[in-house]
This record gives C-alpha cells, sequence and structure tokens, in this order.
C-alpha cells in the first residue's frame, strides 16, 4: 500500500508527519511503516506539484514547513497558497 493512502486514512500518522522537519525524518517514518522512499521520491514528487505554481505561488511553497509541503504534494493536505 502507498504512504499516500495510510495517511488520507489515519490522523496519528498525520501528526507524526508533523514532527518530521527534513526528507530524511520522512524517510526514515516511511521505513518504520515498511515502505521504501528516498530523497530522491521526495523530490521527485515535490517537482511534480510546484510545476504549475505561478512565481509567487512558489515563493510562498517554499516558506511553507517541510511536512506540510510533503503532505501537499501526496494530496493529503490541501494546497492553500492565498496571499498572506
Amino acid at each position: 500500500m502507498s504512504l499516500k493512502f495510510i495517511l488520507k486514512d489515519d490522523p496519528l500518522l498525520q501528526k507524526e508527519v508533523k514532527q518530521c522537519q527534513n526528507p530524511a525524518a520522512i524517510c526514515e517514518m516511511a521505513r518504520k511503516l515498511g515502505i521504501k522512499l528516498t530523497q530522491a521520491d521526495l523530490l521527485r514528487i515535490e517537482a511534480q506539484t510546484t510545476l504549475c505554481l505561478t512565481d509567487e505561488e512558489l515563493e510562498r511553497w517554499f516558506e511553507t514547513p517541510y511536512h506540510e509541503r510533503f503532505l501537499i504534494s501526496l494530496e493529503v493536505k490541501q494546497l492553500n497558497l492565498a496571499a498572506r
């Protein structure tokens, strides 16, 4: 089963993701779940998400904490890049 589907149905696991401050922590969490996920996979997922963002949205994207960007990239959390 993919991490995306596990996360969508598990609020406690989503809470654990919020403690992850970097890609290595996300990969370690996935490993504990028996899911092979590399930092290259994470970069690829994030790159696909950001392809259609405007320059302004992209700037706000990188101001967003890593764990939120990860959840947004997996479509577990809504993308909300409205002006702040």
